[in-house]
């Protein structure tokens, strides 16, 4: 009685960050103290007389009514462990080990995605030697290549035509890391510009439109883009929900091309950033994931946890 409900903000990255400052201090508002814990401090240990089986700089510690994980594409197989370990311990995860996972391997959700029916660049996991004819006849040139996982525009490169994608493929083909490429029709409608739609616990919150510095056609803010406040009609209401939905995503962002005079999904986010989003169209999102972390809370508080 009278618990004081905490929460555990799993981040590689400290409290000065801007995402997880302002989480901090939204859910403080809130009477609801959240701590940052850095997943490389973590062990998971499972078997019989491990207890709760999670050690943080190898000594016990407070387990948290829920965790929060902010490692999005960085997420290693590891702290997917980690927090299947607390689910485990039936406490709440947001977003869930599952969902992460799905979110982090862009080829998983694209396959659930296009399997509902959602709008998606064509795309094609390539493996070597690379059927070049294939990709020519299947997506066509430009195409855009990607690494299966990365994140803030990152591992993302267009190849203007056959012969500089030919190049490319000779090139990564000789480097002595995992081959695992997607490849992807490239929507051209509007270059080097997209949709960032934020979504928290199934409502699209608001949409921003980013813009890809000069010569560029990735529009990631992270990456020296700048974005402004765009209006969200039923198409992209309907988009975001439900990708985020598929992917089982409670906190998501979701990433549109524009195409045509519709959209197509080019990835959802399971730890999306919001610093662009809160400067540019001025949407207190920190304020709206830690209300929503509030609710979820008070869902939970009377629920018996087991195995502590």
């Amino acid at each position: 009685i009278g618990h004081t409900m905490s929460i555990l903000i799993l981040s590689k990255r400290d409290g000065v960050e801007y995402e997880n400052r302002r989480l901090v201090e939204s859910l403080s508002d809130l009477s609801i103290p959240a701590t940052i814990y850095h997943p490389d401090k973590f062990d998971v240990i499972v078997g019989k007389g491990a207890g709760y089986g999670i050690k943080y700089d190898g000594r016990e510690f407070d387990i948290p009514d829920l965790v929060m994980s902010r490692t999005g594409s960085g997420t290693t197989e590891f702290i997917t462990a980690l927090l299947r370990q607390f689910e485990e311990g039936n406490i709440r995860c947001i977003n869930s080990s599952l969902s992460v996972e799905i979110a982090k391997d862009k080829m998983r959700s694209h396959q659930l995605l296009a399997s509902y029916g959602l709008p998606i660049p064509n795309t094609m996991l390539v493996r070597f030697p690379v059927e070049v004819d294939i990709v020519d006849k299947m997506i066509g040139w430009p195409c855009v290549v990607k690494v299966i996982s990365g994140s803030y525009g990152e591992g993302i490169y267009l190849c203007e035509n056959k012969t500089a994608f030919k190049k490319m493929m000779e090139f990564v083909g000789n480097l002595d890391t995992p081959k695992v490429l997607l490849v992807q029709e490239y929507v051209d409608t509007k270059p080097g510009e997209d949709l960032r739609v934020f979504v928290i616990g199934g409502k699209v919150i608001g949409a921003m439109k980013r813009h890809a510095p000069d010569g560029d056609f990735r529009a990631n803010i992270s990456a020296g883009g700048h974005g402004e406040p765009f209006e969200v009609n039923s198409e992209i209401d309907y988009l975001g929900r439900e990708a985020a939905r598929i992917c089982g995503l409670e906190i998501a962002g979701i990433d549109l091309l524009f195409h045509k005079d519709s959209y197509k999904i080019c990835e959802a986010n399971s730890a999306p950033g919001f610093e662009g989003f809160e400067k540019y169209c001025e949407v207190d999102i920190a304020a709206q994931i830690a209300q929503y972390i509030k609710y979820k809370l008070s869902l939970n508080s009377n629920v018996h946890k087991v195995r502590l």
